[in-house]
């Protein structure tokens, strides 16, 4: 790259000229991160136009529960129809345009908005609207039911995993998701019953990063042996210290992390679009529950069934932009960016139905210790993201490196699987498909 490129990228709003020269085979430019034109963009080109990934449809179990959150920078709401049916509105009364559901979740007859009265029922459709003759021989019908909250222009359930996009057009869920979608399947196939369901609130945590720093370290298992290294070791001499053996596989694994060599022998795969998986390094649970858990398997699905899914599973599977499944911790990640250096992060627990209940308090075990506000994990990493963000925001610094294990990726069908656990190949993959994304006007 010329140095006369260097600098015509360093300053300006970005155009479309510009973005597309900040992604190259083996480096991204630091505008990718810190520029807050660019962030504007993904706001508009990926997060409004990709599927996002919205909620759990056991978050609203019965009719006229809801859950809010926001697709891009639009408030939804997640209801649950008198018919059973899910649906995903914009957030806004077409009134005046307030928000109608302020609290995260909860439970109503209908959705009522505060500043008028207008009401709504839970799939959308107008109500009642107080002192409906002020609308007389007007351009507003009253009584039309189609009148009321906006429906996102599609919405998709995957396995009880619900998605939607702000656009009409584009690829359908599964299409677009592909091989993406496969941890998301693992979760679901080791629930003996079939199913799986959120258990309580989730943690949230704000970093003070660009929202790509974060995903860009879930396919890094090379930072684990520094990021990590004191935690990993003070843990290993814990376990050697009192004799434990059996100390709860998963949640001590989140420790373990940074013992050197270990993430090398993980599997990476990339996907199109952006997706990517990580194979699961967590032991798996032992003693007599784990025997019972087997037993049910192999009674749901054969011998070979059951070996087929107990043989796959995954520490980290990204959906890109929003969901990463953690199919081995039973937890899910999501990503709702703020700003450009301010990124909410949401973990997720998940109880497996008809696994033992030690499955779920492993699970929660190791939710509390690896993404808690007093975790021992996630916070060595928040402040790597910090210091990231933080260097790349210097104007001199220009491109972030990305050549590790370059040139060695398998393809696999139409993925791309990493020569080794260090290898890079997820994230070179993730911005290219970036790149994709946000040549699209």
């Amino acid at each position: 790259m010329s140095t006369t490129l260097d600098s015509s990228l360093r300053h300006g709003a970005a155009t479309d000229l510009d973005l597309g020269r900040m992604v190259e085979a083996e480096r991204v430019h630091r505008r990718v991160f810190v520029d807050s034109d660019v962030f504007e963009l993904e706001m508009d080109r990926i997060f409004g136009r990709s599927w996002i990934y919205v909620g759990h449809e056991s978050q609203i179990p019965n009719p006229g529960d809801y859950f809010t959150t926001q697709v891009g920078r639009q408030p939804v709401v997640m209801t649950r129809h008198a018919d059973g049916t899910i649906h995903v509105l914009e957030n806004r009364c077409p009134h005046k345009g307030a928000i109608v559901c302020p609290e995260r979740s909860g439970h109503t007859k209908r959705l009522v908005c505060m500043y008028h009265g207008w009401s709504f029922e839970a799939d959308g459709s107008l109500a009642g609207v107080p002192v409906r003759s002020g609308y007389d021989n007007t351009c507003f019908d009253p009584t039309n039911r189609a009148n009321g909250m906006k429906r996102l222009p599609r919405v998709e359930n995957y396995r009880g995993f619900v998605f939607a996009s702000l656009v009409a057009d584009g690829p359908d869920l599964k299409t677009w998701a592909g091989e993406g979608m496969r941890g998301f399947d693992s979760v679901v196939d080791r629930a003996p019953e079939g199913q799986i369901e959120i258990v309580g609130d989730c943690f949230r945590t704000v970093q003070n990063s660009n929202w790509k720093i974060f995903i860009d370290n879930m396919s890094d298992g090379m930072h684990t042996s520094f990021v990590h290294y004191q935690t990993a070791r003070a843990a290993k001499r814990t376990l050697e210290k009192f004799k434990i053996e059996h100390a709860g596989g998963l949640q001590v694994a989140t420790l373990l992390a940074g013992e050197p060599d270990q993430m090398a022998k993980t599997d990476l795969v990339a996907h199109p679009n952006g997706h990517f998986d990580m194979a699961a390094f967590a032991p798996e649970p032992k003693g007599t529950d784990a025997e019972k858990y087997k037993a049910e398997m192999i009674a749901r699905h054969g011998e070979a069934g059951a070996q087929a899914i107990l043989g796959r599973n995954f520490h980290n599977a990204m959906l890109f932009p929003t969901a990463l499944m953690q199919p081995s911790l039973q937890q899910l990640r999501v990503i709702r960016p703020l700003a450009v250096d301010k990124t909410l992060l949401e973990i997720w627990v998940f109880r497996l139905k008809g696994a033992p209940d030690s499955f779920t308090s492993r699970a929660i075990t190791a939710a509390n210790i690896g993404n808690s506000p007093s975790n021992l994990v996630a916070a060595d990493d928040f402040e790597a993201y910090y210091r990231v963000h933080a260097g790349l925001k210097g104007p001199e610094s220009d491109w972030v490196r990305l050549s590790r294990e370059a040139n060695r990726d398998i393809p696999v069908g139409s993925s791309l699987k990493g020569s080794s656990g260090n290898s890079e190949v997820c994230m070179r993959n993730m911005y290219q498909a970036w790149s994709q994304y946000m040549s699209v006007q």
